[in-house]
């Protein structure tokens, strides 16, 4: 059944992180570039309205791709790690080799990324590359996409917040602390008021530390979608505040960290591509400026070295982290990364989505290195009978608004999938972490001890240990507020 579309409408704002690749040497800060060379998204901080034509053309590249299977590797980039570290001498020697236009070195990556023509075979070339002495290892750069199905914008209840018992968990825990940090790496916050964007009032009051934009290269990572923003709600929307509805850790600091493009972002020319470098840096990034906890509700279908050592590295400096496991539950259970490295890592959780009956829903990933399970939704049932599509709600950017370039407008949205379920993880974790717990291994064995197991005993590839249960994890460990 097809939900009402009973919305509310409110002043909004989106920040973009982002990327920063210059040629052979580290990245310098983003500086404020002179008015006659502003980029597009500079233009829309500074409240000048879109390019006309820009709907028209987000629609026609919106149906392309729509129309055309959904590529797997970022054209033209190959991602290589160089025994030397990178000196100018191999890394000319390294674009020769492989007939390559440039090489860039990110400024949060051991890596370099060398740029090919667009049409080049990514993965001859990495293969070639990878075989060459003082190589490391050389991999095409999959492409990131966020783990969500958006549905019709509604205003209610949240039932997943009552079924996992928050009420009880905030008996103990009231929503942590600004102290706490949890990194969003996704594709941009409505957190900021500048020009065309305004912050989503629900999210008013919260704090939020080091923005960083990968996509456009600055400072502002400013939401165009609503996917981030949407995330961000379940982890940090404002509660007990008389409006809209609330978040599992709502007085925690929330760091933007952007790192996936939406069609937005591509028509208005950002100079980059979500890809698993971007990512790698943005973990990176996210360790280095104090994150404790990060989310990931997004995936790439390859393996990437780069991200599995970033991972390695945010675990080394005690950052936990909790990952969206798929949604190609019901087309194949293809793995996605950096979901997958779960089975390798303590300290990162991969996390299955749950509908209303906390059974696992139709999309969700069933596959060895699913570990735990949250509310994901399923908007194609009503199955609690109160005439809404059984999504996950949270403030968001008015969806069909910003189809034609409006990000300042909100409403209450449901949404689907396991970048739903995932924030639900990294809430808990930061509640965890005010109460004491610090070492990401322990708050991913706090986190699957305390679980409910809701199959088959012990944990199974559909909901992993089970769905979680943040009040008996908070009382289990026997720490009180």
């Amino acid at each position: 059944m097809r939900a009402p579309r009973s919305h509310i409408r409110i002043a909004s704002l989106v920040l973009v992180v982002g990327a920063t690749m210059l040629g052979l040497g580290s990245a310098p800060r983003a500086q404020v570039p002179a008015r006659a060379t502003l980029n597009a998204k500079q233009r829309l901080l500074a409240g000048e309205p879109l390019p006309v034509n820009t709907a028209e053309r987000v629609k026609l590249l919106r149906e392309l791709q729509q129309a055309s299977p959904r590529p797997v590797y970022a054209p033209g980039r190959v991602i290589v790690k160089l025994a030397d570290g990178g000196t100018e001498q191999s890394l000319r020697a390294l674009s020769v080799r492989a007939n390559g236009r440039s090489v860039t070195r990110p400024a949060y990556g051991d890596f370099v990324v060398l740029h090919l023509d667009p049409a080049a075979d990514v993965v001859k070339a990495a293969a070639e590359l990878a075989l060459t002495p003082g190589v490391v290892y050389a991999e095409p750069d999959p492409i990131l996409y966020p783990t969500y199905v958006p549905n019709d914008p509604l205003y209610s209840y949240q039932w997943n917040l009552q079924k996992i018992g928050m009420e009880r968990t905030w008996d103990i825990n009231q929503g942590a602390d600004s102290s706490v940090v949890v990194a969003v790496i996704d594709g941009g916050v409505a957190y900021l008021d500048k020009g065309v964007f305004r912050q989503a009032p629900d999210l008013a009051g919260t704090s939020f530390v080091a923005p960083h934009d990968f996509i456009w290269d600055d400072n502002e990572p400013t939401d165009l979608d609503g996917h981030g923003t949407h995330v961000t709600g379940t982890i940090a929307q404002r509660t007990g505040n008389a409006l809209g509805v609330a978040g599992v850790a709502f007085n925690v600091s929330i760091m933007p960290v952007k790192v996936v493009s939406g069609v937005w972002d591509v028509v208005l020319g950002a100079p980059n591509q979500g890809t698993d470098a971007l990512l790698a840096e943005a973990i990176r990034y996210a360790a280095d400026n104090g994150a404790q906890v990060i989310n990931m509700s997004l995936g790439a279908e390859g393996e990437s070295t780069p991200i599995h050592d970033a991972i390695e590295y945010a675990l080394s400096k005690g950052v936990f982290m909790a990952a969206a496991a798929g949604n190609s539950g019901d087309e194949g259970n293809t793995p996605i990364y950096p979901a997958a490295y779960a089975l390798e890592f303590d300290g990162l959780v991969a996390v299955a989505a749950l509908d209303y009956n906390l059974a696992r829903s139709f999309y969700s990933n069933s596959n060895p290195y699913v570990e735990i399970a949250a509310p994901g939704g399923d908007t194609r049932v009503d199955l609690n009978n109160d005439s809404f599509a059984d999504g996950i709600l949270q403030q968001t950017i008015n969806q069909d608004l910003a189809e034609i370039g409006v990000f300042n407008e909100f409403r209450y949205e449901f949404f689907q999938g396991t970048s739903m379920a995932s924030p639900h993880v990294a809430g808990l974790a930061a509640l965890l972490v005010k109460q004491g717990v610090k070492d990401p291994r322990g708050i991913e064995k706090i986190i699957e001890h305390f679980a409910t197991d809701i199959g088959p005993a012990g944990r199974d590839n559909d909901t992993g240990f089970g769905v979680i249960n943040p009040s008996a994890a908070i009382y289990g460990i026997g720490l009180a507020k």
